[in-house]
């Protein structure tokens, strides 16, 4: 102890740490694209400190023992699927310490490091010291480092360096994994939450079904019931298409395609859709041209309608109005049902997954909200109990959206 003790303080350390560490954060920082994989600049970073030529990166596997998670210039290394055992992961985490390989092979082991070192470890002369990368006292991986060109035995100062680096290592790699972690947290969310829309979509069409089934029961001698059962039909196996193209253009990863359309003749065929199914009128559509997506504001506007139908009773009128006011289109649709309250309105009207109607799925008029903004549109609702409600859709002109885009562009030349 005294002459450890002595060295670190009375004489020269064999590290510039500084330097050591500039080098350290530029391996590590290195932009990823293109280049090498952060295992094998983890790998890198710590092999510099001891001019290591090579090495392998083993983390925990899903058993608690220590599997291969990356290479760097060490393609000859045969590494068994279970690297290292669960005990070797304890004892590394619990002792924190670098186990000098060719201290092991002589026997001259004093820590009971030769009891959890494996044989293909000690097998391959190539390797040649165990670095434990631990944060707060877990053991996030271990690097197994190649024999350098000079070999010599490691002392206080190689350890000290290795540790502190590992430890920074440990912390980094565990970000990283909590990243991915986040990251496919976040795909399945979004899929559940795509999966949720479709469920209701097909809810939607098969309460429009079963109407049909019922109201042709009592009109289905009638021909002009079963013309516009036929069209209702075919706007049913449209509406499993798109949806079907949806999905498809998701799991590509291409997205909505953006463009002018006319709303007018997106607010006639929802009127249209429903016109064998419910009372649904359009008092005015002038018509406008708009910047977005046809299909989604078809898509929006059919789960507001539904909504307001669904609100009704049978045979009250649900009412869609389309005007603009020289900056955006607007969209009304009306019905004269229950209505809600304030506060649901507030709080409870646009979150997923609550409903007032039994069995609802409590996603259409989210979805509708979410289509809407994705189309740098707004969605309003005025309500009042007992009395009916008021969905009100802006969208921007087509002339709007062009100089919001030009107002954007020259924002971010000045900046």
């Amino acid at each position: 102890w005294i002459k450890v003790t002595l060295v670190k303080h009375l004489f020269r350390h064999r590290y510039d740490y500084r330097a050591e560490w500039l080098r350290f954060a530029r391996t590590i920082g290195r932009n990823t694209d293109g280049g090498m994989p952060l295992e094998e600049r983890a790998i890198q970073a710590l092999a510099q400190v001891l001019e290591s030529p090579s090495g392998l990166l083993l983390v925990p596997g899903d058993h608690g023992d220590l599997q291969l998670s990356g290479r760097w210039n060490w393609t000859s290394a045969d590494v068994p699927a279970s690297a290292m055992s669960i005990q070797a992961v304890r004892f590394l985490e619990q002792s924190g310490h670098i186990v000098e390989l060719d201290v092991v092979r002589a026997g001259e082991a004093q820590h009971g490091e030769d009891a959890i070192i494996p044989l293909w470890l000690l097998d391959t002369p190539k390797a040649w010291a165990v670095v434990p990368l631990i944060q707060y006292e877990r053991l996030t991986g271990v690097v197994v480092l190649a024999r350098p060109t000079e070999v010599r035995n490691l002392d206080w100062e190689d350890f000290d360096l290795l540790r502190a680096i590992g430890q920074q290592l440990a912390t980094t790699l565990a970000e990283h994994a909590s990243h991915d972690a986040l990251a496919e947290a976040a795909r399945f969310d979004e899929f559940n939450r795509r999966i949720a829309f479709v469920m209701h979509d097909i809810k939607n069409l098969a309460s429009q079904l079963g109407l049909l089934a019922r109201n042709a029961e009592m009109h289905a001698e009638k021909a002009e019931f079963r013309a516009d059962m036929l069209i209702t039909l075919r706007n049913s196996a449209e509406k499993l298409n798109t949806m079907i193209a949806r999905l498809s253009r998701y799991r590509t990863g291409n997205g909505d395609a953006i463009g002018k359309f006319d709303v007018g003749e997106v607010v006639r065929a929802v009127a249209l859709q429903f016109q064998p199914l419910a009372n649904v009128s359009i008092t005015e559509c002038r018509g406008a041209i708009a910047n977005g997506n046809k299909e989604a504001l078809e898509q929006a506007l059919i789960h507001l309608v539904q909504n307001a139908v669904d609100a009704s009773a049978n045979g009250t009128p649900v009412f869609l109005g389309q005007t603009s006011d020289g900056m955006h289109a607007i969209i009304e649709v009306v019905d004269s049902g229950t209505g809600m309250s304030p506060d649901f309105v507030r709080t409870r009207l646009f979150k997923p997954f609550i409903s007032s109607k039994q069995g609802g799925f409590g996603i259409g008029a989210f979805e509708a909200r979410e289509l809407i903004r994705g189309m740098k549109g707004r969605l309003d609702v005025e309500s009042r109990e007992g009395l009916g409600t008021r969905f009100i859709v802006r969208l921007p002109l087509a002339s709007t959206a062009e100089l919001i885009s030009n107002f954007e562009q020259n924002s971010k030349r000045v900046a």
